[in-house]
């Protein structure tokens, strides 16, 4: 090695040294070893403010040369010692993770620089039911097609998981499946189980540890089965979209929309993308074979996540191999059903969130077709299916975008 930068990195190295000494040497004088604990938090200045799980502190902060922070230990739940620590310029203290509502004590310490405690100081707090206990009653988990569907409120908006176990043997309940939601209006689904009676029990928990007990319940998914897409194909009429732009880039064809492609992350091809002049817009697609649908799934084009993609959606239906172009009732088409786009972090589409990311991509956005007012009867026979787009999430009126349609159900032939 050259004799010049064996002298530079031997300069370097015990200037180093010298420096990391000379801080250490400092931190040995910054504090008096022999001072007494610094002056205890005066009872008389301190107020409590409850919230559902968590009281926060304020006092009035000692004057005192030797305070470095301010420190609170307490149960959470009995047996379960938690702490709370606030710098010396601060003078609030949040208590947080209590088990339930009631009453506990407090002990507050003023701490020292050299680390010596004053006498305690006891506080009484008395946090609201906590969130996890909020949200427990109207936790719920019903049969869906090829699954389960489990759903709580969550008004409180802090991160609750809900813990599912499944007893699908007869020999005792496993881990399933696991969700970590803060949205207000929760849910969660678990796919691809049989179509068979079986046991499961759902329970909460938060991020202090604090769970509910278990709710159990006895189900049978819905059989479903993913509709073979490799025999649909366009049934154009004269209302659809017409789409100049098909043979002009790869994005815009009408096939990417269930080429089983997911477009891969900053990719542009096997998209949906029709040139339309404004919304409503609709397409329409054979299905190869007559079947009964169940559910719905759009996965949305990444670049266009809650912009263009659908936000409401109507799906209609007919058994005729040569339908008419109205939609109208006394027509072909029979609705199926109205659905809306939800996003796990609220309405505001310029807001998206790793959750929303994860929720619509790329596994797809899921719509189950369910009874309602109506239509109390979806579950009918169709060879066709029509798609009516009425709304975007960024509210334009000539564009929409969609991945990949996938569509599942029960074949009739």
């Amino acid at each position: 090695m050259n004799n010049k930068i064996i002298k530079y990195l031997m300069s370097f190295f015990l200037f180093l040294a010298v420096f990391i000494a000379c801080e250490e040497e400092k931190k040995l004088v910054y504090y008096d070893e022999s001072a007494p604990a610094p002056v205890a938090i005066d009872a008389g200045t301190v107020t409590v403010e409850n919230s559902a799980g968590k009281s926060v502190l304020r006092y009035e902060i000692p004057i005192d040369d030797n305070l470095l922070f301010v420190k609170a230990e307490y149960e959470s739940a009995p047996g379960v010692a938690r702490q709370a620590k606030s710098s010396r310029y601060t003078d609030t203290l949040a208590l947080e993770g209590f088990a339930a509502a009631g009453d506990y004590q407090i002990k507050l310490f003023s701490v020292g620089k050299n680390e010596k405690e004053s006498q305690p100081v006891t506080v009484t707090v008395s946090p609201l039911t906590p969130p996890v206990l909020e949200a427990y009653p109207s936790l719920d988990v019903i049969a869906t097609f090829g699954g389960i569907e489990g759903s709580f409120s969550n008004l409180s908006k802090q991160p609750l998981k809900a813990v599912l176990m499944i007893d699908s043997t007869g020999n005792g309940l496993e881990f399933l499946q696991s969700f970590m939601i803060d949205n207000p209006k929760a849910k969660f689904t678990v796919r691809n189980l049989p179509a068979k009676a079986m046991r499961f029990s759902v329970y909460m928990k938060d991020r202090w540890g604090n769970k509910t007990e278990a709710k159990e319940y006895v189900l049978t998914p819905m059989f479903e089965e993913r509709l073979d897409k490799t025999i649909w194909k366009e049934f154009k009429l004269p209302s659809d979209f017409q789409n100049s732009l098909e043979n002009n880039y790869p994005g815009y064809r009408f096939t990417g929309l269930f080429s089983d492609i997911i477009c891969p992350w900053n990719g542009w091809t096997d998209n949906f993308i029709p040139d339309i002049s404004s919304l409503p817009s609709t397409f329409t697609i054979d299905l190869g074979a007559e079947a009964k649908l169940s559910r719905i799934n759009l996965v949305p084009w990444w670049a266009r996540l809650y912009t263009d993609y659908p936000r409401e959606f109507e799906v209609y239906g007919t058994a005729s191999r040569n339908p008419g172009d109205d939609l109208s009732a006394g027509g072909d088409w029979t609705l199926i059903g109205k659905f809306t786009s939800w996003k796990p972090s609220g309405d505001d589409p310029l807001v998206v969130t790793a959750d929303d990311q994860n929720y619509a991509w790329p596994g797809g956005e899921n719509f189950d077709i369910i009874s309602t007012d109506e239509q109390p009867d979806p579950y009918f026979t169709v060879r066709m299916v029509r798609f009516k787009i009425l709304k975007t999430w960024s509210g334009s009126t000539n564009f929409y975008s969609i991945d990949e349609l996938t569509l599942w159900g029960q074949i009739v032939k």
